[in-house]
């Protein structure tokens, strides 16, 4: 035997040495190896059943009411801040509207009156004090601050056109016990006070994070900071949408799991002239990113008209668009409020940027985040699948989603109303604009819806 024998025999085992021994052999060998290989694959590459992928979602809205607003009701919240006069009133009722406020200037009263001619609910403002110094200063005591809720509240208590309390002054400072302490014995004595259990909110300010919103979400039903992107100059980083709920998100975790969190997003700064074409794909990536990470609402800052800002217009047809699609014949709204999110669906980037940055300054140091470029949603509603898609790169992208069960599976574009298409080998590609959203309905084309 040579040497390249020897050490053959060496190296294998000796009921294998044999099997080599001539070229057909090794043939057959390698042959059988792929079968078994073959064999294996499909193992490897296992899809989910169809009926286990389409397997219904629990109807987690329960006994809510249907003409009530979340989280007391199924209504998706969809409001404007400062609603002033009849022809607001009259264009939000004839937009399918349902929800008005908060307010400012002490409008509430007849805001109240009007909203029940047009059929709208309304976000109520609670002021408990004689002004916002007071409360600052720390000179009331407790039984003055419940004291003036309880007046607040009586002639109004069974009126139910009111949706939400909103507590003023906003924006009370964490790091001061005076404001904290008015802040829980506001929303402690609305909340024994009020007989139907109407959620408490304060607004928080741009800028906090998760520590920040801590302290005050663990007063609060419901948790809403300012998201105004390009006021707090993150026009070119709309990802901070994403990071703004995922601080609510998180706070609310942490210090009062019962809350939920909502977008405030903007509606005040006048464009650079070359940016007005942008509105619309601002205003959607905005409040579809809030929502993917987890908002359950929207309150616009602010439906008030002010001077030098001629773009009010193209801005409230944007946000009233993405209302008809939250809350119209679409009803996205139920989805983000009532889907079962999953985890068996994957979102690849196979061109463009993968991921985007973000610099927030936190304290005196400026900090880089990085984020996948698309972020996305996948939620069982219903025997459906709704896969939602969001693009926070000002570049196109393209993606592949995969993990769907092999079979006629049916892919519907929302928002585009295009002829729903089959994927039958578990995936389907996604062309995503700058800053795009895209709105997947999947279901069972076997059989099902």
């Amino acid at each position: 035997m040579g040497a390249a024998g020897f050490e053959r025999e060496k190296r294998l085992p000796a009921h294998v040495g044999p099997l080599l021994e001539s070229p057909m052999r090794r043939v057959a060998v390698c042959l059988f190896a792929l079968t078994i290989l073959i064999t294996l694959l499909p193992c490897a590459t296992a899809r989910p059943a169809m009926e286990d992928f389409f397997r219904p979602a629990e109807d987690t809205a329960g006994e809510l009411g249907a003409d009530r607003h979340y989280p007391r009701g199924r209504l998706f919240p969809f409001s404007f801040f400062s609603v002033h006069g009849r022809a607001a009133m009259e264009r939000l009722e004839a937009e399918g509207a349902t929800l008005a406020g908060p307010q400012y200037r002490g409008t509430d009263d007849r805001v109240l009156a009007e909203a029940r001619q047009h059929g709208l609910k309304v976000i109520y403002t609670v002021m408990a004090a004689p002004s916002s110094e007071a409360v600052r200063s720390g000179e009331l005591s407790d039984e003055e601050i419940a004291r003036a809720v309880r007046e607040r509240l009586a002639p109004v208590m069974d009126d139910d056109s009111i949706a939400w309390w909103y507590v003023r002054p906003e924006e009370l400072r964490y790091w001061r016990p005076a404001e904290m302490r008015y802040l829980e014995v506001a929303a402690r004595t609305i909340r024994q006070t009020d007989p139907k259990g109407r959620p408490v909110w304060m607004y928080d300010p741009n800028h906090r994070n998760e520590r920040a919103l801590r302290e005050t979400a663990r007063h609060l039903d419901i948790v809403g900071k300012g998201m105004y992107t390009n006021y707090a100059g993150m026009k070119n980083s709309r990802v901070w949408c994403r990071w703004s709920i995922e601080q609510q998100v998180r706070a609310i975790a942490a210090a009062n799991p019962d809350a939920i969190p909502i977008a405030v997003p903007e509606m005040f700064q006048q464009p650079d002239a070359e940016d007005i074409v942008l509105i619309d794909s601002w205003v959607r990536h905005d409040v579809y990113a809030a929502l993917v990470a987890g908002a359950r609402g929207v309150v616009v800052f602010s439906a008030a008209r002010r001077r030098n800002f001629t773009a009010h217009e193209a801005y409230m047809q944007a946000y009233l668009d993405v209302h008809r699609e939250l809350c119209g014949e679409m009803n996205l709204g139920q989805v983000f409020l009532f889907g079962q999110r999953r985890g068996d669906l994957e979102v690849h980037v196979t061109d463009g940027p993968q991921s985007v940055k973000m610099v927030y300054p936190s304290g005196s140091v400026r900090e880089s985040i990085e984020y996948p470029s698309v972020s996305f949603l996948n939620a069982a509603y219903g025997s459906e699948r709704y896969v939602i898609l969001v693009n926070s790169a000002e570049e196109p992208v393209e993606a592949m989603v995969v993990g769907l069960p092999y079979g006629r599976v049916m892919v519907a574009d929302v928002l585009e109303g295009a002829r729903p298409f089959v994927a039958p080998e578990g995936e389907f590609p996604v062309e995503l604009a700058p800053l795009g959203v895209k709105v997947y309905r999947i279901y069972n084309g076997t059989g099902g819806s």
